[in-house]
């Protein structure tokens, strides 16, 4: 059933998933793709080779995690897009008020007043990843402040079905 509901048309094995993806800064660098360029890229950079998961896999994002060695830190006004297909599922999310003492941390489980630098953000409503749909997340940020060589990797913690032999081999 749960193949069925994310679009794995092969049984394999349910899984949590965990995908990530780094970018590294240029001086003054405001907008931030990532699940785009996989070239060069380390197995500690992104543990992913293509923006969109095998015809077997497949995947439901429950939280967006984002961590920087950003000077300013995530503290800015921000505007996070994520899109699966040619569908924008997330649109002009700001993670300002999880990331410093304004406001109220989203889930209530990690304090942006501690750790200006690592957000994590529990959804609501699921984001599904089905199999062969390109994906991509796009950040922007209002203040310009990031040097060269700045580390910023997004993350998407969540569960879902990979590739399983069984019993074909």
């Amino acid at each position: 059933m749960v193949n069925a509901k994310l679009g794995a048309t092969m049984p394999g094995q349910q899984t949590t998933r965990y995908i990530y993806d780094s970018v590294t800064a240029v001086a003054s660098q405001t907008q931030f793709d990532f699940f785009q360029t996989f070239a060069g890229k380390t197995d500690l950079q992104s543990n992913l080779t293509t923006n969109k998961l095998d015809s077997s896999e497949s995947m439901v994002i429950k939280s967006i995690y984002l961590n920087g060695d950003i000077t300013a830190g995530l503290t800015g006004h921000s505007n996070l897009n994520i899109t699966v297909g040619n569908q924008v599922v997330l649109k002009d999310f700001n993670l300002a008020f999880n990331a410093t003492n304004r406001g109220v941390s989203y889930d209530r489980l990690h304090s942006g007043f501690s750790d200006a630098q690592s957000v994590e953000i529990r959804l609501l409503t699921d984001i599904v990843i089905p199999p062969q749909v390109n994906f991509k997340a796009t950040l922007q940020l209002a203040e310009n402040t990031t040097l060269v060589g700045e580390n910023l990797t997004m993350g998407f913690k969540g569960y879902g079905v990979i590739f399983s032999a069984g019993s074909t081999f």
